[in-house]
């Protein structure tokens, strides 16, 4: 599953981290891999759920009254079907979005506002008005939804449910159950936890275009080659929802750590300092350095 794409010295440094000096430096290298591996397995799952959720929250923001256009990401090619539209019911409202199945040729899926691709089905329930207190929202999509996500190219299936609720008026908690990331090449990693997403700006425009998220959190995952790892996010992650940004965070810091590793990985995804929407990240394992662009 590459999830991240590396340069060719980032690349190399991982390859000849320690060398064979000696087999401490070996068992410590193989660990870093280890990491490495994780990481880059909660870089995508992250990322692509926090797609899915960008997606319910653009909609549920408009309490219904659903557009399309250049204030929102929704597609104008996405089928819209509401199969339950009314709250007076007291069962809340119920609707899924189905961005097309998944193509052959690139790019794979239809484009959407976000600059992110889709393909597949979501299905979303929302028991309360959006804005009210207390008010749950789930995002789901099985396997028989075949609901993508990726760079039009390199498409990741999901499968798992978002469980959200309102907790304050720009504040809201997301619990991630049963998450399950697959690459076109049929690797497969699991993720979960639970997140606090705060919105910083943004909240007087309509749509989520323009919006700035702040994200907190810890969880765990199986990595791609079975590995279980724990995730926390240390430094607060920064999504800035506009043209160039919104496929990934600018600033912020993940510590990633294999169970049976005896040391720690960070990701700093503003390595400059600047909170450019550059996709550049950096990790950082023991005293090493390693700068890559996040796919």
């Amino acid at each position: 599953m590459k999830m991240w794409k590396l340069t060719g010295m980032a690349a190399l440094a991982i390859l000849t981290i320690t060398g064979v000096q000696s087999c401490k430096k070996s068992a410590d290298a193989n660990m870093d891999a280890e990491n490495i591996t994780s990481a880059q397995d909660f870089a995508t799952s992250e990322t692509e759920f926090a797609g899915a959720f960008d997606i319910s929250d653009d909609i549920n923001q408009s309490d219904g009254k659903i557009k399309k256009g250049a204030s929102t990401i929704l597609p104008s090619g996405a089928v819209f079907t509401w199969i339950d539209t009314s709250f007076i019911d007291g069962d809340g409202i119920e609707y899924s979005v189905d961005f097309g199945p998944l193509k052959t040729t690139t790019p794979k899926g239809l484009l959407c506002g976000d600059g992110k691709y889709r393909a597949g089905i979501l299905h979303v329930t929302v028991s309360a008005r959006y804005l009210n207190i207390g008010t749950v929202v789930a995002v789901t999509a099985a396997d028989a939804d075949k609901y993508y996500s990726g760079d039009g190219v390199n498409m990741f299936q999901l499968q798992g449910t978002m469980a959200i609720t309102r907790t304050g008026a720009e504040e809201i908690t997301v619990v991630i159950q049963n998450g399950k990331v697959t690459d076109m090449n049929n690797l497969t990693a699991t993720f979960q936890g639970t997140k606090v997403i705060k919105r910083i700006a943004g909240g007087s425009t309509p749509g989520i275009l323009g919006d700035q998220y702040e994200v907190t959190g810890s969880g765990s995952g199986v990595n791609r080659e079975g590995d279980n790892y724990t995730w926390q996010i240390t430094t607060p992650l920064l999504k800035r929802i506009e043209a160039g940004c919104a496929r990934t965070f600018v600033k912020g810091i993940i510590e990633i750590k294999n169970i049976s590793a005896n040391r720690s990985l960070k990701v700093d995804f503003d390595p400059f300092g600047n909170g450019a929407c550059d996709r550049t990240a950096k990790a950082i394992i023991g005293t090493r350095e390693i700068i890559f662009t996040v796919r």
